[in-house]
């Protein structure tokens, strides 16, 4: 009886000289650190150093350690009211802005071509005017006298900018200030993941039967969840430090806006007009705190930085 043999050529492993190995990890070493390296000192220089400062001028009182300036900033009856404000603002302008940025990149991505590329710019134009400038426009935008929509505030019964500032109104104005501001840039971004997934992952799902819709929860969304976490925490921190929108609109209603509307201005009151930097450095780490602790939730939550080797099941 013949036996068969394999025709194929035997597979020669040639092993890598351990030189040639240890000569290869310094030079990737290099260059991580040649990336890292500047945010790494800019981050120590502007952010590790200003927060320690912020923590020692929050302990110390004269020449002695006490805890009196945070103390003094929780029990100021402003900081209930600034809270109130900030969070109320938060829970009506982040799930805004994540619907309006996931629809419209989504969309995007599932109609491609150059109306597409159009269409980006159209987005991220609202987003050029930021910060003092863009309070100034919609401080226009809702002056009967001088607003394109006129017509539309008169049948609201809004006669001077100050009706449409005065009460509830002005977190809804600075809702829609801020999904203009920010949701064009986020578009970008987001429809740019989109376009870096796997082709072969969304023909599968196409050839599987899969529709638009369970393509893009099922598919797209779990693979850019790293981005949208991104978008989150980053939209987050923006909105609890809200300071230069409400500033700049209370020009035009004088007394129905209060300096200390949000947190932020609270604690530029402290430093700017009580003179009481112990105070601000305190609500300022606060803040801080609460940022990092969103963060935390939020990267924990969806698992922004997991990794999985290839065996992993």
């Amino acid at each position: 009886m013949r036996t068969l043999t394999s025709t194929r050529p035997p597979v020669v492993t040639v092993a890598r000289p351990a030189a040639t190995r240890r000569r290869r990890r310094p030079a990737r070493s290099t260059a991580v650190w040649i990336l890292v390296g500047p945010y790494a000192v800019f981050l120590a220089v502007f952010g590790l150093a200003p927060a320690g400062y912020a923590l020692w001028t929050s302990f110390v009182e004269g020449d002695s350690f006490s805890a009196e300036h945070w103390a003094a900033v929780f029990h100021d009856y402003r900081l209930g009211d600034a809270t109130a404000h900030v969070t109320a603002y938060l829970l009506l302008w982040l799930p805004i802005l994540l619907l309006t940025v996931l629809s419209l990149a989504f969309t995007l991505h599932a109609r491609p071509g150059r109306a597409a590329s159009v269409l980006q710019l159209v987005y991220y134009l609202p987003g050029a005017v930021t910060g003092s400038a863009a309070a100034l426009l919609w401080l226009f935008m809702v002056s009967p006298d001088s607003s394109p929509f006129s017509p539309l505030l008169k049948l609201m019964d809004v006669s001077s900018a100050s009706d449409a500032l005065s009460g509830g109104s002005l977190i809804a104005v600075l809702t829609v200030m801020g999904v203009a501001v920010h949701a064009g840039g986020w578009i970008v971004v987001l429809y740019g993941a989109l376009n870096a997934l796997p082709k072969d992952v969304l023909e599968a799902a196409e050839v599987d039967g899969a529709s638009a819709w369970r393509t893009m929860w099922h598919v797209k969304l779990p693979m850019v969840r790293t981005y949208v976490a991104f978008v989150l925490i980053s939209s987050f921190a923006s909105g609890s430090q809200v300071f230069v929108e409400p500033t700049v609109l209370s020009t035009s209603a004088p007394g129905q806006i209060s300096p200390t509307w949000s947190v932020n201005q609270l604690a530029y009151v402290y430093a700017t007009q009580d003179g009481d930097f112990g105070k601000a450095a305190a609500l300022s780490l606060a803040m801080l705190g609460v940022g990092v602790l969103a963060a935390w939730i939020v990267i924990t939550r969806t698992r922004m930085y997991a990794t999985h080797s290839p065996d992993s099941r």
